[in-house]
């Protein structure tokens, strides 16, 4: 289907302030003919990952974009008007794109594209649950999620735990799955229910009060855990998940149900064709008979040989121009180069990890600053740092959090964040205020030795205030010292990460950071 493209600048000016949606269980009719007989009696196309508005060039591919995405779907929808659209998830943070808008243009372009229905990624809550509703609200589609739940217990959609879409003589039914909630700004306002437990009340409450030929999960879940959820969910006749790969959509079955992940930046679309099969009808257990469907899998690349659909095309181009342009803001000058070479901030002390340690320090005046080395996404060589430079460094929209933590827990994050610096984790700590050593073949638990806050060796008894993102203080990649810190500064009134690094560089105006032996690499 074809919608206009209309509310990017006043969504952008307003982001909305909605503070409810309301979506219902089962969805209108899609008023669309029968196909021919030689053509599926429905087709599902699926993607996700859809951070970047334009086509992405990297590792010599060029791919993406939503204007190429509109022509592939119409292509489809040409051959056959019974077909939907499925948006897996993440629109919002995530890359340079995504932090500065938020995922306000993307929702707009869906819309133009044609979407029919929506599972949430992680990402389309960096901004909180309040920007979520408001995201929804601009949707011309409806979203759902069946393990997404505020604190009281209630779905995040109201009524949208399931949804069934008739599509064509088809119905289809769909739940929704969305993980890691606790990287995001919305960890403190949402619950993140077991995907197994949820996926069996979510089906089991479609199929009291509602027809499906066909149940479809779609999911923010790599294919371990989706072969998982089929094995647990019989009902599920095909599950569409997260990308495996970024240049290669991935395919793979649980028994007869196809598990299914399409190329990450919109790369690709997963087709799904629907087939009533030859012969016989069975009881659907609906107390009736309806025909037997069959699923098949296939593989649609949006790449450089798919022709843009010029409106959207025009609207990729006008955004490239103004993020050139808001980007190219000098926020300092750079003296002495914040290189990452090799991705040594996950094992060593670099300039680039000082600085941004030091910023966020300086942030809220903590006895230290802490971020996670793998968080570190670019380099600033020079001679000029720009607002692009910051985004670039962290384009993951992490806030920036204080808390107050005894020594013996600041230890213990240390502990966990070195312990798997041999396999280049990303959680080795980069810092300020603070020095330590250690060693990486020392026994776990013993690795750090010499801690120091402020010049003083670290006391296990007194406590210390600590600036570092919402991922590493809610335990990210294995940190548990922070779990019972005492909150200062809580998530809903912490900075995005960006944000931070480039309020920072404007403070200082030159860049000049040399490593001055706050890590110490031991034998």
């Amino acid at each position: 289907m074809h919608r206009p493209l209309a509310r990017t600048t006043a969504l952008l000016g307003a982001l909305l302030l909605v503070s409810g949606v309301a979506t219902s269980g089962v969805l209108p009719a899609q008023a669309r003919p029968a196909p021919e007989r030689d053509r599926p009696a429905a087709t599902l196309l699926y993607f996700h990952d859809a951070h970047e508005i334009g086509p992405v060039l990297t590792g010599g591919q060029d791919r993406g974009g939503v204007a190429r995405l509109a022509t592939a779907v119409r292509t489809v929808e040409e051959r056959n008007r019974a077909t939907a659209v499925v948006f897996g998830g993440d629109l919002a943070g995530g890359t340079l794109f995504g932090g500065l808008y938020r995922g306000v243009p993307m929702v707009d372009a869906l819309n133009e594209v044609g979407v029919d229905l929506a599972n949430f990624g992680q990402h389309d809550f960096d901004f909180g649950v309040d920007h979520a509703r408001d995201l929804v609200a601009a949707s011309d589609f409806p979203w759902i999620t069946s393990n997404l739940t505020g604190t009281d217990g209630s779905p995040f959609v109201e009524g949208g735990t399931w949804a069934v879409q008739r599509v064509g003589p088809v119905r289809v039914g769909f739940i929704g799955l969305t993980d890691a909630i606790e990287t995001t700004s919305a960890a403190a306002d949402l619950v993140e229910t077991d995907p197994v437990e949820a996926a069996r009340a979510a089906v089991a409450d479609l199929r009291a009060h509602a027809r499906a030929d066909v149940i479809v999960a779609v999911t923010q879940y790599p294919m371990t855990e989706n072969h998982e959820l089929a094995r647990a969910v019989p009902e599920l006749d095909a599950v569409f998940g997260e990308e495996m790969a970024e240049y290669e959509s991935v395919i793979e079955y649980e028994g007869d149900v196809p598990l299914m992940a399409s190329e990450g930046n919109i790369g690709s679309l997963i087709r799904l064709d629907i087939r009533r099969e030859r012969g016989g009808r069975l009881t659907a257990g609906y107390g009736e008979h309806r025909p037997e469907y069959q699923v098949r899998p296939s593989v649609i690349e949006v790449d450089h040989t798919v022709t843009p659909d010029p409106e959207l095309r025009e609207v990729e181009e006008r955004y490239a121009a103004e993020m050139d342009e808001r980007l190219s803001e000098v926020l300092a000058d750079v003296r002495t180069p914040l290189l990452d070479p090799e991705q040594k901030s996950r094992s060593q002390e670099t300039a680039l990890g000082d600085f941004v340690a030091d910023a966020f320090r300086a942030q809220h005046g903590a006895d230290v600053g802490w971020v996670n080395g793998g968080g570190l996404r670019a380099q600033a060589p020079g001679p000029d740092f720009t607002l692009r430079d910051a985004y670039s460094i962290a384009p993951f929209a992490n806030r920036v959090m204080e808390v107050r933590v005894t020594g013996a827990g600041l230890r213990r994050s240390l502990e966990d964040a070195v312990a798997r610096v041999q396999d280049a984790g990303g959680g080795f700590p980069q810092v300020s205020g603070l020095a330590y050593a250690y060693s990486a073949g020392a026994p776990a638990g013993s690795r750090v030795r010499e801690v120091s806050v402020g010049g003083a060796p670290l006391d296990d008894a007194a406590t210390y205030t600590v600036a570092a993102t919402n991922y590493v203080i809610g335990g990210g990649d294995g940190v548990s010292g922070f779990q019972d810190a005492e909150v200062l500064v809580p998530l809903g009134d912490a900075p995005v990460d960006a944000e931070v690094i480039a309020a920072h560089a404007r403070a200082v105006g030159t860049i000049d950071v040399t490593p001055e032996g706050r890590i110490t690499v031991l034998p």
